[in-house]
């Protein structure tokens, strides 16, 4: 009986943890890729406009932004003035579309860090991991969406076709 409660526990732990890594994790993945965009786009002089969280309509606004739409919030999209992309500059708009998966790489690193350092270790951990991973190797997949935007290894192709 103790050995059923136990695996009911390990399948009711994993549940939780795709859960969280689902609803909290991948948005909160996705903020910090688009925010990596972001901060390279700024560095080179391009103006951002807007960074979205899923597609389709709005649902809300964070600040003045971050929206987050009504659909799919497992994606993402910077919008900001495309003078960077006018001036064709490869390596400026090379960080710019790596921006996102530095970031993820970034995040993991700090959160190996802060493990190392303070001893942490919570189940969630690996959810993060998975779901960070996951996100930067489907980013660098050269493919255009069925929404009609590219993914940020096409734009990479892209750039470099030019």
């Amino acid at each position: 009986m103790n050995h059923v409660l136990e695996r009911v526990a390990d399948v009711f732990e994993m549940l939780i943890g795709y859960i969280v890594a689902l609803f909290i994790f991948q948005p909160l993945n996705v903020c910090i890729h688009e925010a990596g965009h972001a901060a390279f786009a700024r560095v080179f002089g391009g103006k951002v406009e807007k960074i979205e969280v899923g597609i389709g309509d709005p649902l809300f606004t964070v600040g003045k932004y971050i929206q987050v739409n009504k659909v799919f919030f497992m994606m993402g999209m910077l919008r900001y003035d495309n003078k960077l992309d006018q001036n064709r500059h490869k390596i400026r708009l090379s960080f710019v579309a790596l921006g996102g998966v530095l970031f993820n790489l970034l995040s993991i690193a700090g959160l190996i860090i802060f493990k190392v350092y303070t001893n942490h270790h919570h189940f969630l951990d690996g959810y993060f991991f998975g779901f960070t991973a996951v996100l930067m190797i489907s980013a660098l997949i050269p493919v255009t969406y069925s929404t009609g935007y590219d993914s940020d290894g096409k734009w990479l192709a892209d750039i470099w076709k030019r």
